[in-house]
Formats: structure tokens, C-alpha cells, sequence
């Protein structure tokens, strides 16, 4: 089991090291905690990821030239994803995602060029129980 990981440590370290990962930025809570953290990976593509006071993860997200792009991923306090999110040059597109834990249901808004185009509510199993959309 140690071996394993030591050798799970290792690739992981190797993994960073390969892509050029380089903390940028890091800021704290009052209690010494990190709060968010900008690693700048290559190509100028920044990982942001925020976190809780507890230091669960709150929200990991990229950046490239200062405008947000690609997937963001929201967890609740206890690590499952709450909702997942798209970006294009700071403009929100495709799919936004939203899960409620207690009901069981998933919300989704989709979008096209930043701007929300349809709404669709899920219940527990699934079954779509919402929809609005909107003309443009």
C-alpha cells in the first residue's frame, strides 16, 4: 500500500513538473487558510480554484489572457459538484448545469453567445419537469 502510494506521489509530481505549473497568486483567509489559488499551467492558461474557509474546494475554473474559458466546477462542502459552467473568452456558452443535492433535481440553462436561450428543470429520475425558452 505504501509503495503504491509513493508511486501515486511520484507521477502526480511528475504530472506538474511536465506541464510548467507555477503558483501565481495565492490569497487567504483570516484563520491562514487558502482562499484561491492561480496556477499558470502553459500556453498562458491559468487555473483559478477557490476554496471554502475549511479548505474544501469550491470552485475550480480556467482563465487564458485574463477571460475566463473552458469548464468551471462548483462543489458543495462536501465535494460533489453543485453545477458546472462553460466559458469562451468571458462569454457563458453551452450547458450550465446545477444539481440540488436535497431534491434530487438538476437544473440546466443553456446558452449562446452570453446569452441565456433556454431553461430546462429535471426532477430525481430525470424526467424533464421544466422548460422555457427563449426567442431570439
Amino acid at each position: 500500500m505504501l509503495r503504491k502510494t509513493i508511486i501515486s506521489t511520484l507521477i502526480s509530481v511528475m504530472f506538474i513538473l511536465s506541464v510548467h505549473a507555477k503558483v501565481i497568486k495565492v490569497v487567504y483567509y483570516p484563520n491562514g487558510s487558502v482562499k484561491m489559488e492561480m496556477i499558470k499551467l502553459k500556453k498562458g492558461i491559468v487555473e483559478i480554484n477557490q476554496y471554502y474557509p475549511s479548505g474544501a474546494l469550491f470552485e475550480k475554473g480556467y482563465s487564458k489572457n485574463g477571460m475566463l474559458q473552458g469548464q468551471w466546477t462548483r462543489f458543495d462542502k462536501d465535494g460533489n459538484i453543485i453545477a458546472t459552467a462553460f466559458y469562451q473568452n468571458n462569454a457563458k456558452i453551452g450547458s450550465w448545469n446545477h444539481y440540488n443535492r436535497w431534491s434530487r433535481s438538476t437544473s440546466q440553462v443553456r446558452y449562446q453567445n452570453g446569452k441565456a436561450v433556454s431553461y430546462r428543470k429535471f426532477d430525481y429520475s430525470g424526467r424533464l419537469i421544466a422548460l422555457e425558452t427563449k426567442k431570439w
